[in-house]
């Protein structure tokens, strides 16, 4: 590099200092053709055609300069930033020099002389201690192919090969393995870079035992249980993290710190199984949560929870929730054990007490249920259930014809396949969701029937590389019910209102009987399209569309919809999206409202 006058005519050894030439590179910028005295960047001539979009991108903006010093210093601080882009694009000969004139006003400049474009002649890696094992060499022997000879010598490359190594290492076992600076030799007379990396892979280690502190009522074989490696196998970082996670999602700790024992093992050691140090700090095992939903279509409401984590030191639960609302009444209690007899195997058992109150059916009763849950993949979990339950119910029809309330005893089953590929369920920005449940369920005493419930919910979503701010989701709901008449109102299908189409009153657009009562569908269809605009960090905006219907028939009712449309507003909080709604119904029929609207917590899908 040849900077203010000062030129290099041997072999020298160039010590890179890669990190701080990209870190130079970080501000916005332009280029101009010639110099000037005007606010904005200083103009550079010379600079390659190619590089030169690359620079306008990242050069600094500088005031107007009201005195030659200023506008001499100007020029001496784009010289020395010029120089060093230069040097991380492989010119290492580039001539930079700074330019500044004037008398009442100043101009300033910088001029350059790129010289050759060197290229790599070879890389090579130098092991400071013990070597790796062949395999392993063999691995990081082909990261070095990005820096193949006749290749222009650029920083960027180095940096990313540096860190791969150092990464392959880590993942092959050598949780100690870490890079001493690139050693690079550039040869001004073939203009060639030779590269020999540096690196320490100490030596390969297994997991071993853990080495816990910070419990409380946690049991110590919990948390080994959570572990995500089989006894001493082979460290890799990604099992370290995923052990990591495991922890997060028991809910149990306010914090949990894991890292490998950093004890430096003697030099003549062959490595082997190491401790895990795990730092747990548990969380209050008490908590207590309450919610509100009000809207013109269903009433108001409040819901709280009651939950009791830990209570045998398994990360097993104990939740009691309630709801009072205009439309239904509930209190239920449930337990939780989590990773039975395996990671992600869940099992609850409850019971609940309910009682709706809808123009489609009154409905009271109490059931007890199990379900056992299993995650298959990250993404993917399936569930089955069983619940049985006695249920008092008087539908419309039975209101219309005095006939009184009908008395049954329930017996059902549930399969369910969930796929969750969003991160934030409250507020999803990317991603897909979907959902089936198939419910074979049997019906006695005043009613004695068998019959089959099946729907499919799924919800796409996508930010189009916004970072959030601008996000459009599609939902689409569909269900049928197989089997003589009678199925207890509530595993009938309904629609309209806030959770299915917006615009119409609750259960409104859902078959009736000759009186026009409602009476419930055998078949379900919904859809609905969002557009969310996030215009600062605490408020939105939304436009949407929605349809559906629910049918007399098995099949979809997709000639019979109703649609509505409306706009929402959104407060973020930390804990979700606040939600407020308007909107019209599209297809109005006598009695329908003109508007509703509709207030709660998360997005609406």
């Amino acid at each position: 590099m040849v900077f203010g006058g000062r030129h290099a005519g041997r072999a020298v050894r160039i010590f890179w200092i890669l990190l701080a030439n990209l870190c130079l590179i970080a501000t916005p910028a332009a280029f101009a053709q010639q110099g000037n005295g005007l606010a904005g960047r200083v103009p550079v001539l010379g600079v390659p055609e190619k590089l030169q979009d690359e620079l306008k991108q990242i050069m600094r903006e500088e005031p107007a300069p009201t005195t030659l010093f200023e506008a001499r210093r100007q020029a001496e601080r784009t010289a020395t930033f010029v120089a060093t882009f230069l040097e991380s694009e492989g010119y290492y000969q580039a001539d930079v020099q700074p330019v500044a004139e004037g008398v009442d006003t100043f101009t300033r400049a910088v001029t350059v002389t790129p010289g050759p474009l060197f290229t790599y002649a070879s890389a090579r890696i130098d092991y400071l201690d013990a070597q790796p094992d062949e395999t392993t060499r063999t691995q990081l022997n082909t990261l070095l192919a990005p820096l193949d000879p006749g290749i222009p010598a650029r920083a960027q490359p180095v940096i990313e090969t540096g860190d791969a190594l150092v990464a392959r290492l880590r993942n092959a076992g050598y949780p100690d393995a870490k890079a001493d600076p690139v050693d690079a030799l550039a040869d001004a007379t073939t203009g060639e870079v030779e590269l020999a990396f540096k690196l320490r892979p100490g030596l390969r280690a297994s997991f071993g035992n853990l080495k816990i502190s910070g419990l409380g009522v946690t049991q110590q074989a919990f948390i080994e249980n959570l572990r995500p490696w089989k006894a001493n196998e082979t460290y890799t970082p990604a099992k370290m993290d995923e052990f990591r996670a495991r922890l997060a999602e028991t809910g149990l700790f306010n914090s949990a710190a894991v890292r490998f024992d950093d004890t430096a093992p003697p030099a003549e050691a062959t490595g082997g199984p190491r401790e895990v140090i795990v730092d747990l700090k548990e969380r209050e095992r008490r908590t207590i949560a309450l919610g509100a939903s009000a809207s013109t279509s269903e009433g108001a409401g409040v819901d709280g929870q009651w939950q009791l984590r830990n209570l045998s030191g398994w990360g097993d639960s104990l939740t009691v929730s309630g709801q009072i609302a205009t439309l239904q009444r509930r209190l239920g209690t449930t337990y939780r054990l989590p990773h039975l007899g395996k990671y992600g195997r869940i099992l609850s058992i409850g019971a609940e007490i309910e009682d709706f109150e809808t123009d489609a059916f009154d409905q009271s009763g109490v059931n007890i249920n199990a379900t056992l849950q299993e995650q298959l993949t990250p993404r993917l979990r399936a569930s089955l259930g069983l619940e049985a339950g006695y249920a008092s119910i008087l539908d419309a029809q039975a209101r219309t014809l005095g006939t009184g309330r009908r008395d049954v005893y329930i017996v059902s089953s549930a399969a369910t396949a969930e796929y969750v590929g969003v991160r934030d369920i409250l507020d999803p920005i990317n991603g897909l969701r979907a959902r089936l449940s198939v419910e074979p369920g049997l019906t006695y005493g005043d009613t004695n029937i068998a019959f089959g419930r099946i729907s499919g919910e799924a919800s796409v979503y996508s930010d189009f590389g916004t970072e959030g701010n601008f996000v459009g989701a599609l939902r689409g709901k569909l269900g049928t019910i197989i089997g003589p008449n009678g199925a207890p109102p509530d595993r009938l299908f309904f629609a309209g209102g806030g959770g299915s189409v917006r615009g119409y009153e609750y259960q409104s657009i859902s078959p009736r009987d000759s009186a026009g009562e409602l009476v419930g569908g055998r078949s379900l269809f919904e859809m609905s399209a969002e557009v969310r605009y996030r215009a600062s960090d605490t408020l939105g905006y939304v436009a949407f569309l929605d349809g559906g219907a629910a049918g007399s028939n098995t099949e979809p009712p997709l000639d019979t919809l109703s649609y509505g449309a409306g706009v929402g507003l959104r407060y973020y909080t930390a804990f979700g999206p606040l939600r407020a709604d308007i909107a019209v119904p599209l297809n109005k029929k006598e009695g329908d409202a003109d508007f509703q609207v509709y207030i709660s917590i998360g997005q609406a899908f």
